[in-house]
């Protein structure tokens, strides 16, 4: 649609600063009274265009010489083609960036004609800190100051990976040679914890592969910052849940060389339910996911891994180990087991010279456990002797030293980045 929105500067009391800016906790920065807005001006172009999305033809909106014979006796423009602003409204102003629309009441109270300017404004009424819910009272008025829609929404703010505190003191992001002449291929790393350690192998010398299904703009975006830096770096397409496409990308890998380092760290959504509505086919999933998907690629990644006398490192969690997470049942159940697999690998493999190792964390902030309430974040914070939630380069340092020569004898071991949450 031909849209024009009306440019808002910030009003007394909008966010400011650091804020506004990219990094931060949307929710935290608003509170109730806060107000924003949206203005276009309906031409007969969108009229045509939402007939044509919405399939509603109404010859009131479309059809000039039987609208004349109506009450208003011009064309009426849809209902829900001004009541759209409302979608722009929420997802690119209050609450804008991660917002997700749970319910919206609207009231018509005022025919919206061709030529008419329509404002849509949002005001915020309530906010839940714990379930990140606002409430917006909502409304459109023309350009005559006239109401033509009232309503009431409620969103949520989805919380990003990366919004969290993070450490203090700031890793180093120069290169070394820690890793020179590895190869390394870590799954599922487009994002979140692979993304952390992709990028930390690569920044100690090795040549990385960076496997993703689905986000191959996110994979790319990588190695192109990581290129940009000075590594050395590959992007792979590849399900680690099909057994085909696992065979194409170690070939595609062992084609170009040498392979000294797997790192298993695709995983699955974690889906928490209770055991009562959890079926047999829900754990099937989770181990065929979680075990299945290292069973499958280590074995494809053996021969590589034995001429090279490699590196494994199986990516677990710390809820496998102690106390668990509640309602995670199928999730933790596939991980203990993968902890299993790990040691009689260890086993089994050391005497190729193989060294198998896991990292097992606990909460991280990534996208993968963005829904899981502040209260949990808060007692996971609170009975932390470091007092905050892992991040995803956390991680990726416990790898990058199992993965390095100061781990040359060191297999079937678990390293735990819990910040002392977890101590065995």
């Amino acid at each position: 649609m031909s849209l024009d929105d009306k440019k808002n500067s910030p009003a007394p009391g909008e966010p400011t600063g650091a804020a506004r800016q990219p990094g931060a906790d949307r929710l935290a920065a608003l509170h109730v009274g806060y107000s924003d807005s949206v203005a276009r001006t309906i031409t007969s172009d969108d009229v045509a265009t939402f007939a044509k999305l919405s399939g509603d033809y109404n010859a009131l909106h479309l059809d000039d010489e039987f609208a004349a014979r109506t009450e208003f006796s011009q064309r009426v423009v849809h209902g829900f083609l001004h009541a759209s602003l409302l979608s722009t409204l929420v997802g690119m102003k209050i609450p804008g960036r991660g917002a997700l629309y749970l319910s919206q009441t609207i009231d018509f109270t005022h025919p919206v004609f061709i030529g008419d300017t329509v404002e849509a404004r949002g005001t915020i009424e309530k906010i839940d800190p714990e379930t990140r819910v606002v409430t917006i009272r909502t409304e459109i008025t023309n350009q005559r100051g006239e109401r033509v829609l009232d309503g009431r929404a409620t969103v949520k703010v989805l919380r990003l990976a990366g919004e969290n505190e993070t450490p203090t003191r700031q890793r180093a992001a120069t290169m070394t040679d820690l890793l020179e002449a590895r190869v390394a291929l870590v799954t599922g790393a487009s994002r979140g914890i692979g993304r952390a350690i992709a990028e930390a192998l690569c920044r100690h010398g090795a040549t990385v592969w960076i496997n993703y299904h689905q986000s191959e703009k996110a994979a790319k975006a990588l190695a192109e910052e990581l290129t940009a830096a000075g590594g050395c770096c590959h992007t792979i397409q590849g399900d680690v849940t099909d057994p085909d496409d696992i065979a194409r990308m170690i070939e595609a890998v062992t084609d170009a060389g040498s392979l000294d380092i797997l790192v298993n760290n695709a995983g699955p959504k974690i889906r928490s339910a209770p055991f009562a509505k959890l079926t047999w086919s829900d754990m099937d999933d989770a181990f065929s996911a979680i075990v299945g998907s290292v069973f499958n690629t280590t074995r494809a990644a053996l021969p590589a891994l034995e001429a090279s006398r490699g590196r494994i490192v199986n990516v677990l969690t710390s809820a496998a180990l102690g106390r668990t997470a509640y309602n995670w049942l199928a999730y933790v159940t596939a991980k203990s087991a993968l902890l299993g697999l790990s040691k009689n690998l260890a086993q089994e493999l050391g005497p190729a010279g193989i060294r198998v190792n896991m990292v097992s964390p606990s909460l991280v902030d990534t996208d993968l456990v963005a829904n899981i309430p502040d209260k949990i974040r808060q007692m996971t914070v609170a009975r932390t002797p470091l007092r905050r939630i892992a991040t995803p380069a956390d991680v990726a340092g416990a790898v990058v030293f199992l993965s390095s020569p100061y781990a040359d004898f060191i297999t079937g071991d678990n390293i735990l980045v819990t910040g002392g949450d977890v101590m065995i």
